[in-house]
């Protein structure tokens, strides 16, 4: 279980999560003796959840707690929760239901979030989660389930855990 919605059941995901209204990258400057490796592919539809989730649950956090944040849903890919980020935050019980979800995509907040997301996507940031496969809200009382995962991190206003 984690993030602030625990309570909330997840929706399957919907035709809506392919939006493609999501900020290109900034392209690189071009560099005349050097090639660049190119930028990986990403499913702007990943993007596009993670991007949902860091913005709900972490907009109001530093960057590296919405790093951590996004880096979660990257972990529990890895440990086999779900075949890929979209399929874990729309897990039953975690999260919140994102197709319904629609925040204001003309925002800096929405925007770091995407930023956020494609970083994390690429592999292009540390874990500041520390492998962490949950988290939620350190201004709230952890339940059973979290006093009985091993918390290593603790960023502002989340407490991440394993």
């Amino acid at each position: 279980m984690s993030g602030l919605a625990v309570n909330h059941v997840a929706a399957q995901p919907s035709p809506e999560m392919a939006e493609t209204d999501i900020p290109a990258a900034a392209p690189e400057p071009a560099l005349a003796a050097v090639e660049a490796e190119p930028a990986p592919e990403l499913d702007p539809r990943h993007v596009t959840c993670v991007a949902k989730v860091v913005h709900h649950e972490a907009a109001n956090q530093p960057r590296e707690g919405q790093i951590a944040v996004a880096h979660v849903m990257v972990n529990r890919v890895k440990h086999g929760f779900a075949a890929d980020v979209c399929a874990v935050a729309n897990q039953p019980g975690q999260f919140f239901a994102l197709s319904r979800y629609h925040p204001n995509r003309k925002t800096a907040t929405w925007a770091a979030a995407v930023d956020v997301a494609r970083t994390v996507l690429a592999g292009e940031a540390r874990d500041h989660s520390k492998g962490a496969l949950y988290f939620h809200a350190n201004w709230a009382k952890p339940d059973r389930f979290f006093r009985s995962r091993t918390k290593i991190a603790v960023l502002e206003d989340h407490d991440f855990y394993r």
